[in-house]
């Protein structure tokens, strides 16, 4: 897997190591650069995600939609209103088909909503549809 800096970056935030580990080599194959966090570090405030965000600038956020599915939508609309975050463009994943039913056209900011079931290779395809590997492309 090769890191390209001048690949466009892309975070994972997901709760299960062994997805974000796919996701990133994934992305990292066809040319993106990769952060990732798990979600559980960004809710409880382990992570400071405000500095995380300076840090990696990501132009697209992979979040996870888990279950109990009120809070975790209630948070990620949270995220959504913090500053480094607003002109970010998500990929929403989740296997909660009552969260993709409630979320769908519920905010322009979310690009990509995923049912069950989805694995790595629709979340890199989902990426590069939405931010292309280059700004040439």
């Amino acid at each position: 897997m090769v890191k390209s800096e001048e690949g466009r970056h892309v975070a994972v935030f997901n709760g299960r190591q062994e997805f974000i580990d796919g996701v990133c080599a994934g992305l990292q194959e066809v040319g993106y650069s990769t952060s990732s966090a798990h979600l559980k570090d960004i809710q409880s405030g382990r992570l400071d995600l405000v500095a995380f965000i300076a840090l990696h600038k990501p132009e697209l956020v992979v979040y996870d939609l888990p279950r109990p599915y009120e809070s975790h939508w209630n948070f990620l609309r949270l995220l959504q209103e913090t500053e480094s975050l607003r002109k970010v463009i998500w990929v929403l994943t989740t296997t909660d088909a009552r969260a993709v039913e409630a979320a769908e056209g519920a905010s322009e900011i979310i690009q990509v909503i995923f049912g069950e079931p989805y694995g790595v290779a629709d979340v890199v395809a989902a990426v590069q549809k939405k931010l292309p590997a280059s700004d040439e492309g």
